[in-house]
Parts: structure tokens; sequence; C-alpha cells
């Protein structure tokens, strides 16, 4: 290690002190700053990683769990996009200490947890150890990712981690065993697996925090045809891999705006690959849709173009083929080309216009294109106004260097329209990323009859609410953002209903609300009630129990004379679903009863008087076959392949011309 390297890592972690990122305690900074940079090359967002973090009482060793498919973060099981095939496994069990050496003791408990954390024949009440909730909701998400991928898994991977202010040149002999013996124990359990340990010290900390993506690059082309600043290309396969990779890893900061994730093998992905595959096949763009990149600007210098600021919006299955296909060791001795589209906008409303365009090809995507809703950027503009930035696109502003406590997520925000305005801060609290797929839910809470106003209010009263909590977290509480999520909506929600006088305000009060009497003494009032009402319930999750909410706010009501305490119990409304959820073997019995598509309108009446479901319970089924890959998604008339292409169209209401029903008006 350079003598200064450890200086520099202090300097960086002092910066993101004063940043709040994520917390004003040392030791959480340098936690998160660990995660951050070990994962860099998976460009997890602030909410992923903390989705990650599993640091707490009974860890078990572990302070952070993230689990990858296709690169991609499984935070959710039932909401995430499941490969069909093809399928990578990446697990990343991290273990992070502020101490200016390696130790053996984080190892050994590390050790003694895996070996039956590890174990999938053991449930979860069988294990000898202590866990906390947020590890055994970890090794259940693992369990169930292995189980469901293992028919159709590429590769897995487990790579341990441990993080620390040391020098990895100086690690001692017991420590490294240690990490060879928690390799072994990974191994023992899933057999083929690749099992990695790293130690990341001052200076492997500090290289990778001075990697940044490079939003700017070059890409060799053989033609080009072009208007203004609107450009077509044919470049080579092997030119266009080395303009999305670097040093091996596929560059994801360039997919931010792209709303699909990779989807595997599925049928058209397999094409992709068996195109690659064959050097006899005709050349790769006659076959293939090609790459649409939105770029602010563009310049062709030779037989290159320079783009800046660059966003491949549309093609993410065929540039994650051409990937892996490469990786993989491929060549192309035929000099294949495939054919990209660069368009030059600065405009956002524009680039989100042809990002829903280059998109919005199958119902099954729909709720993946919110970002680029008109709502979404109204409320992007109205906070920007008042000094917060609106990361509706992933990482956006954080890549623009705003400050962490300048930026707005959406899950935060609506967390905060669910408490304040619905007036269900335990829901608010438990709020996922899947409530946008309900249609309902999600234009319930961004709704275009809501003041657009009401949004900077909510978002400065969340976090003024988070400043005074991070000073007043228990000790022992666990890392910080967790203990804001759980706490955060009820305290707000509880201040802003005693200074208005009711728990059933309006939202023109709340947009009327005066920031001003919203003091930090305010806030400490309403907390230190919460925490003396029960205080075993902080560290007990006691936000989860209903009953509990609706005593404190009773008891809250009576000390503060709040009125309109029924209003509370008319607040837990917000589904995550508007489809009821079925399981595969009743979707079979489905799959078995419908005729080959496209199917006629009305199908379902009979299907369901059939099987004596509900209406719900058959449109759960077809959204499950589809998800399985037995049916494709199908509206209008129309049946689209997994990628968006249409596959077939009922001759007798699709005008073919148009791909629209006979007695719509043309699009």
């Amino acid at each position: 290690m350079a003598k200064n390297d450890r200086v520099l890592l202090d300097g960086i972690i002092d910066d993101r002190l004063e940043m709040r990122l994520p917390s004003t305690r040392r030791d959480e900074v340098f936690e998160f700053l660990a995660f951050e940079q070990i994962l860099k090359d998976a460009d997890l967002s602030k909410d992923e990683i903390e989705i990650g973090s599993v640091d707490g009482r009974n860890d078990g060793g572990i302070d952070g769990f993230f689990i990858l498919i296709n690169g991609i973060l499984l935070a959710d099981p039932e909401s995430f996009v499941w490969p069909r095939t093809g399928s990578e496994l990446d697990v990343w069990i991290i273990t992070c200490k502020h101490h200016d050496t390696f130790l053996q003791a984080p190892l050994d408990n590390l050790v003694a947890s895996l070996t039956e954390l590890l174990d999938f024949s053991l449930n979860s009440d069988q294990l000898k150890g202590d866990y906390s909730e947020e590890i055994l909701i970890c090794r259940e998400k693992l369990k169930f990712a292995y189980r469901k991928l293992s028919p159709r898994m590429r590769k897995f991977c487990m790579n341990f981690s441990y993080a620390s202010r040391g020098d990895t040149s100086d690690i001692g002999e017991s420590v490294l065993a240690r990490s060879e013996q928690i390799k072994a124990i990974a191994i023992d359990a899933f057999g083929t697996c690749e099992s990695n340990f790293t130690f990341y010290g001052c200076t492997e900390l500090v290289e990778l925090h001075r990697k940044v993506p490079n939003f700017s690059l070059e890409l060799p082309f053989l033609e080009v045809l072009s208007k203004g600043e609107r450009y077509v290309l044919l470049a080579q396969l092997k030119d266009y891999y080395n303009f999305i990779s670097d040093e091996g890893k596929l560059r994801r900061y360039l997919f931010d705006s792209n709303v699909r994730d990779y989807m595997g093998l599925n049928r058209v992905n397999e094409d992709i690959k068996d195109t690659l595959e064959n050097s006899n096949s005709p050349d790769f763009w006659w076959l293939n849709n090609g790459i649409t990149i939105l770029s602010t600007s563009a310049s062709v210098i030779g037989k290159s173009i320079k783009l800046q600021d660059i966003q491949i919006v549309n093609g993410l299955q065929t540039t994650q083929s051409i990937f892996n296909y490469f990786e993989a060791g491929g060549n192309d001795p035929q000099n294949r080309s495939v054919l990209i589209k660069v368009i030059v906008s600065n405009e956002d409303a524009v680039r989100d216009t042809i990002i829903r365009a280059t998109n919005n090809q199958t119902d099954v995507e729909f709720a993946s294109l919110h970002a680029t809703d008109k709502i979404q950027r109204d409320i992007e503009e109205i906070l920007e106004r008042n000094g917060l930035y609106y990361e509706r696109r992933k990482n956006y502003y954080i890549n623009l260097g705003r400050l962490p406590s300048e930026i707005i997520t959406p899950l935060y925000l609506a967390a905060g329209y669910v408490s304040l305005v619905l007036k269900s801060p335990q829901k608010a609290a438990s709020l996922k990323s899947r409530f946008m797929r309900s249609t309902d839910s999600y234009n319930r809470v961004f709704s275009t009859r809501a003041p657009i106003n009401v949004w900077p209010v909510i978002a400065r009263l969340l976090k003024k609410t988070d400043e005074v909590l991070e000073r007043l977290r228990p000790t022992g509480s666990r890392i910080n953002e967790r203990f804001l999520k759980n706490w955060r909506q009820l305290t707000c929600f509880l201040t802003v209903s005693r200074l208005i006088g009711t728990f059933d305000f309006s939202i023109n009060q709340l947009i009327q609300f005066d920031m001003n009497i919203y003091s930090e003494a305010e806030i400490e009032r309403t907390w230190m009630y919460i925490f003396s009402f029960d205080p075993k319930t902080i560290n007990d999750n006691g936000w989860k129990n209903k009953k509990f909410i609706i005593k404190l706010c009773q008891a809250f009501s009576n000390e503060f004379n709040v009125i309109d305490i029924q209003r509370i119990e008319r607040g837990y409304g917000v589904s995550e679903y508007s489809v009821k959820k079925v399981d595969i073997e009743f979707a079979l019995k489905v799959n078995e009863l419908l005729p080959p598509q496209p199917w006629k309108p009305g199908i379902h009446k009979d299907i369901t008087q059939t099987l004596k479901c509900t209406n719900q319970e058959y449109f759960g089924a077809v959204e499950l076959l589809i998800d399985e890959g037995l049916r494709f998604a199908q509206k209008d008339g129309v049946v689209y392949d997994y990628d968006g292409n249409v596959l077939c169209f009922d001759p007798e209401r699709v005008n073919p011309e148009t791909m629209t029903l006979f007695d719509k008006p043309d699009a």
C-alpha cells in the first residue's frame, strides 16, 4: 500500500460525511463506500445498495448481501423479470470493518454463519445461529433464485469480499487461510459454482473510486448515412463489443435509460446467439433490428464517430448477446456488421419520447416505461425549481455530480404521498417498487389530478425528518437508511397532523403548510413520544404492526388533541398488485384450454366458466404463462414475441398495415 492511500481514503470519507452519504457516522460511510466501489460494475443506485446492506445485530458477520441475475440486482423476487434460459447468478457477500488492518475474527464469524446459511436443506427455524430478519430474507431470496434458475443457469459465482483500511500486501496467514476456507464452504454447498474471495484495502478502494463512468466514447464504423445530426451506421461486431465493454466488463451505465432488462436466452436471444456462432450466416445486420443510441453531440472524424453523453435506449438484448459472445472467446472471421442508429438531442422531452417509442412494443413492458410519463417529467421540473433533483432515470443526477442530499427517488416520493396524502404511514414504510406494476396503484399515487405543488412539499418534509431522525437514531439501531425508512413516514405524518390539528388534513392544507413551523424541535417532540410509547418496538419493527400504529395514533390523538382519528383506519388501501396471484398448476390448466394465438375476444368467459374461476384468476394465469415463456403477449389481436416483434395477428380484426383494429383510427 502506498503510504498516502489511507490519507486519500480518509479524505473521501470526510467528503461523504459532509454529504451524509449515507449518514454522519464514519463506519457507515466507509461501509457504503465499500459496497459502492466493490459493486461498481453493476452500477447500482443508492436505493439498490441499501437493499443489500444487512449490517446490524445478528448479521452473522455479513454486512452486504447482494444477489445479481444477469447483472441485475434481485430486489424483489415477486416483481423481478426472470430470464428464461442462459442465466448468470452472481452472489456478493461482503464484510466491512473500519479497521487499519485485516483481522481474523470477522472471518471466523463468517465461517460459522456460512456453514449453515448456505445449507439449503435446513429451514430457517432449523438454523442454530440467531440471525436478523434481513439476513434470513436474503437467504430465502438466494434459495429461491438458485432453485428457479438451476435448470437454465449458465454461470454461478459466489463472491466474498473483506474491505478495511488495511494493506492487502500485509495480510496474516491465518486470515488468508480463513478466506480459503470460506471459498471451500461455497464450493461444498453448490458444487460447480465459481468461488472467489477478494480483500479490498485503502489502495484498492481509492483506485476503484478514481474510476468514473465514461460517457464520451468513439465508435469506428464501415459506412454512415447522415441527415443533420441523425446518423445510421454499420459497425463491425468486434468494434461494437469494444465500444460497450471496459476491461472485460459491460458498461452498464450506458443503459440507464433503457427500460428493459436482459431476458437471458429467450427465443429471440437464442436466435441472435445462433447467428453469432454461425460464421456462414448472412451478415448480422440483415437479420437484426439493430441498436438505437441517444447522444447530446456527435461528430464524424474519418471512419469513426465521437459521441457525448451516450445512452443506448434500444437494443439491450442484442448488445448483451454480442458482449456474451465475444467475452466467451468468440470471434468473427467474416467481419460482420451491426446496424446502429444515432440520434442527437438535448431536449429531455424528445429523448423520453424516443425511449418510449423504441421500447413500447408489448403490454408486458409497459410498467417499466413510467420514467418517461408526463407526470414524472412534471415532478422532475417542479422539484428542480425547488432545488431538488428527481432521479426518475437511474443514477442520472448522481452522474451529473449532484449531492445525494438533493436527490429524490420515485419510490421515496411515492412513499411520502402514500403517508401524507393517502394517510397510510405504515403502508408507506413498506412500499416497494413493485407497486408500479399495478396500474391502479401507480395512478393513485402519481395522479395527474393531484396539484403539482404538493410534491416539493412532501420532499422537503421527508428530507427534514431524515435530518432530525439521523441525529436522534438510538444507539445500536441498524444502518441509517433502514432505520429512516422504517420510521420517517410515521414521524413525519404524526408531526404534520399535530401541527395542523387533524389526521384528515387535505392536500391543499398540505400544500399551504408552513415549513417554518416544521422545526427540529417539533420533529424531535414527536419522535420522543413514539420512542417513549413503546421503546421495544423501535428495534422490533413495530412500524409493521397495524394494530400498534392505530393504538399509537389513538394515544397521540388524546395526548395532543389531534382530531379525526378514524381517518387512520381508512389509510391502508394501496395494493401492490391488481392481478390476483395464481400458481403454475392452475396456470397450466388455463393453458390447456387456451386455443392457439391469437385467440378471439371473450375467450376468458368460456375458460372461467369451465374452471369455475374469477376473471382475476384467469388473467393472473395468462400473465404467469407469459412470464414462463409458455404463451406470448397479445393485445388487440396482435401477438408479440419477447423482444416486441410481431409474431402473428388476427386478420379478421387487425389492419395488416397499421397493426391496429379495423374499427380504430390510425395512430
